[in-house]
């Protein structure tokens, strides 16, 4: 092997090694349910659109709909959280926002909700770059992290405060 291919798989290494450990591409973890539900309902409020008495639906995340239940008649930023209902199909009536637990129906629940202009979330964390508008994961720091897709979120029709620019990753 000459110098000159040398030079070039030990450049491909380090170039391989620097994608790797680049905030970029670090691996996020699914978020616990307790920190999935707390920073849903602090997340929904972000949203122009959801305001005084709010409904979410849960879709294939019991865990996440017991913990949401718990925040039921609590207010954020304006918000109150009315009402919380879950399953394994999509809901009979519009939610404010609905909850997407797993891959499963990931594309029926990213049509209910374009056709319905309908907040998408979910703390499984590769389901905000397959299309679901708020993605909450946690960083191999431990730290919660937050995602915001903007292509999804416009086609919900979704309507910002601009302060969530401050704590979300956007997507497109």
């Amino acid at each position: 092997m000459n110098s000159r291919h040398y030079l070039m798989i030990v450049l491909s290494i380090l170039l391989l090694f620097s994608f790797i450990n680049s905030p970029i591409y670090a691996q996020l973890q699914d978020a616990p349910a307790n920190i999935a539900a707390a920073l849903v309902l602090k997340l929904a409020s972000f949203d122009k659109g959801i305001s005084g008495d709010f409904t979410i639906y849960v879709i294939d995340a019991p865990e996440v709909a017991k913990e949401l239940e718990k925040g039921v008649g609590k207010t954020v930023q304006g918000a109150t959280l009315s009402k919380v209902e879950s399953g394994s199909t999509l809901p009979s009536a519009k939610p404010n926002l609905l909850y997407v637990g797993s891959d499963a129906k990931l594309q029926d629940a990213l049509k209910y909700a374009r056709e319905n202009k309908v907040l998408t979330a979910s703390a499984v964390a590769d389901l905000t770059s397959k299309g679901v508008t708020l993605g909450i994961g946690v960083g191999d720091d431990g730290k919660p992290k937050i995602m915001l897709n903007l292509t999804a979120s416009e086609e919900e029709g979704r309507d910002w405060n601009p302060a969530i620019m401050k704590v979300a990753k956007t997507i497109k």
